[in-house]
């Protein structure tokens, strides 16, 4: 289902993981690559440009289970996802083939649990945006998030699954109380997690030169609020910072606020191809 033309447009991309203040172990993971590209579920600190008409997929997962393998589960995710989308023939997005990338994950997990007893219960979250020449598909499960920020405008585009998400998007708890609340990083949707039931978020993504691009985990949104993170995000609009500054101050300030979870970063600025 396409969603506009991307044809004329690349992606600059930085990505970063750290494992906090608290954590000795990191959950998370993150991917950015090309459909032609076989992903991997534990990149390191990079950035480059990518051609989103020639079929792109960037993701963070932040995994659930602790001594359950929740890093197992992360990588699991970004794999099999894309594995499930690179199979497809290239140029066209489609919500059905996105969803169905989700379903094969979910099954994916769900069968590693069962076969290793240590690994029972493992889950993920994930937020990811496919691309292909005529469109973008955002995929989502689970509270990570994807910002877009447009105009001077910040606007979070992934929908959270999580109740404690749904009453701060609704304006019935604000940013702050949301931040603190007791079940803030309860879930009812992951991928994994023992339950074959998914019901993923597959939405279509408008793409235009200028848009910065923020995919984080939640060790994100514990410390850092909204406005700092639009203020982050429009040095990079403003061309006063490039995204890899921006990726690192970002998770600096996670760190410096909050500390208490993984964090994971990619951001994005789209622009012209050249």
């Amino acid at each position: 289902m396409p969603t506009s033309d991307l044809s004329q447009l690349q992606l600059e991309y930085a990505g970063a993981s750290d494992v906090g203040m608290i954590r000795d172990n990191n959950e998370d993971a993150w991917w950015v690559g090309s459909m032609t590209q076989t992903a991997v579920g534990n990149q390191d600190a990079s950035s480059g440009t990518l051609r989103l008409s020639e079929g792109a997929w960037l993701g963070v997962c932040d995994g659930l289970g602790g001594a359950n393998a929740g890093e197992v589960a992360s990588r699991l995710a970004v794999t099999e996802t894309h594995a499930a989308l690179k199979e497809l023939e290239r140029g066209t997005v489609s919500i059905a083939q996105a969803h169905e990338s989700l379903v094969r994950a979910n099954r994916a997990l769900n069968e590693q649990a069962s076969a290793n007893m240590t690994w029972l219960g493992m889950g993920s979250t994930i937020s990811f945006i496919w691309t292909e020449a005529t469109g973008a598909l955002l995929g989502q499960v689970g509270d990570s998030r994807i910002y877009q920020l447009r105009d001077k405008r910040l606007k979070e585009i992934t929908p959270d699954h999580s109740p404690v998400g749904r009453l701060r998007q609704s304006g019935r708890l604000t940013e702050a109380d949301a931040r603190e609340h007791p079940n803030r990083h309860v879930i009812d949707q992951c991928l994994g997690g023992g339950d074959p039931g998914l019901l993923p978020d597959c939405l279509p993504v408008d793409l235009q030169v200028g848009d910065i691009l923020l995919f984080c985990s939640d060790g994100l949104t514990d410390g850092v609020s909204d406005a700092e993170i639009g203020s982050m995000m429009g040095e990079v609009a403003d061309g006063f910072r490039p995204p890899v500054e921006i990726a690192r101050l970002l998770i600096k300030s996670a760190n410096r606020l909050s500390g208490r979870d993984n964090v994971t970063v990619i951001v994005g600025r789209v622009t012209a191809a050249s």
